[in-house]
């Protein structure tokens, strides 16, 4: 899969914006705010509908402007397909090939990229709910079922939680209604877990090695942490939940919020058995995160049959060039590459000889050099 062309218009800094890319290695250039990142996010935006910087949409429109549209070619399996999406103050339509597409479960998987930014240094050293968010995003490319399973499960999960906020409020004391909103619960969650246990699993198949082979250190791991029991047996596991939500009936019912559930997972990333984000320098974290990324592209090119265009945002501005040396073994693959840069010499000669190369200011591309 690659992106073969973008067009912005009325996007952030950018009036009108048309960019063809190379199918390997393309690199941007620019000073700081004249647009470099825009260009990554609305690529981000294109295919999963929302800025991964956590912005309201409305923040995506130029200012002055009462609508933004992103649109690109994407080539998948030699078949092209026009995306886009067009965010304006009454909310967004999302079209493939001119058709409008409804539900974002219909949407989000035809078109997955994997992004590196200094800002995801984030999920490491923040709370759990933005680990959360990534699997959900990530597994969203992945599975549009996963999609369906989340929506229903949040949907569930807040029936539950003003059901018991009632009961606690009220005499009733009757349970029949909670009874079916559980054994609802218990199977959606159930089938949140198994996505991301196997997402987590695979990704550390990958992530030790790779992680060793960049940052010259082994024994990074990520461990998932849930309050839903693993049981290869999945009727157990769904029993063995149900249980659990009985349990904690009263003390959910006390603080009105469910506390058992796949919105309470987490997961934490280990090396040398610590866990670095108690123990683990600035460089180590950002390491870990990229190894993650990098793990990622195996994972959905499995999933999925082809590749997914990877973002690197500023990646070699904090990197020594020992490291920057042993990312490239990783770039020079089949994967379309996308590279931010505020200057170029902080990029490999041999990657920028065989890139294309584009220079940005004020939001206009104001030179490029196509190698390839």
């Amino acid at each position: 899969m690659v992106i073969k062309k973008l067009m912005l218009k009325n996007y952030r800094n950018y009036d009108d914006l048309d960019i063809s890319f190379s199918d390997r290695l393309n690199i941007i250039i620019g000073d700081n705010a004249q647009g470099k990142t825009n260009i990554l996010e609305a690529i981000y935006v294109l295919a999963v509908t929302k800025s991964y910087l956590g912005v309201n949409d409305k923040n995506l429109i130029k200012i002055g402007y009462k609508f933004s549209l992103i649109k690109a070619v994407i080539d998948k399996e030699d078949s092209l397909k026009n995306l886009e999406i067009v965010i304006n103050d009454n909310g967004k339509k999302i079209k493939i090939n001119n058709k409008e597409i409804k539900k974002l479960s219909d949407y989000v998987s035809n078109f997955r990229v994997i992004l590196f930014s200094p800002d995801n240094i984030r999920m490491i050293k923040e709370g759990p709910g933005i680990r959360r968010r990534f699997l959900n995003v990530e597994l969203s490319q992945l599975s549009n079922r996963y999609v369906k399973l989340v929506n229903d499960f949040n949907s569930l999960l807040k029936q539950r939680n003003e059901f018991i906020r009632v009961m606690n409020l009220s005499s009733n004391n009757d349970i029949s209604y909670l009874d079916v909103i559980d054994s609802k619960f218990v199977q959606l969650a159930v089938d949140i877990y198994g996505y991301r246990k196997k997402f987590i699993d695979q990704v550390n198949e990958e992530i030790g090695n790779i992680y060793e082979k960049i940052a010259g250190f082994s024994d990074l791991v990520i461990k998932y942490h849930s309050n839903i029991d693993y049981d290869d047996d999945k009727k157990v596991m769904i029993s063995n939940l149900y249980d659990k939500l009985k349990k904690s009936f009263d003390k959910d019912k006390n603080y009105g919020m469910t506390f058992t559930g796949p919105h309470r997972d987490d997961f934490y990333f280990y090396l040398g058995g610590k866990n670095i984000s108690l123990y683990g320098s600035q460089g180590q974290l950002r390491m870990a995160i990229l190894a993650l990324k990098l793990a990622e592209i195996g994972i959905f090119t499995k999933y999925s049959g082809d590749k997914p265009i990877l973002l690197l945002d500023d990646i070699f501005s904090e990197l020594d060039v020992t490291k920057k040396n042993r990312l490239i073994d990783y770039i020079f693959n089949d994967v379309q590459t996308i590279i931010t840069t505020t200057d170029i010499n902080l990029i490999d000669t041999k990657l920028v000889e065989n890139a294309n190369v584009f220079v940005i200011s004020g939001g206009k591309v104001i030179s490029q050099v196509d190698n390839n």
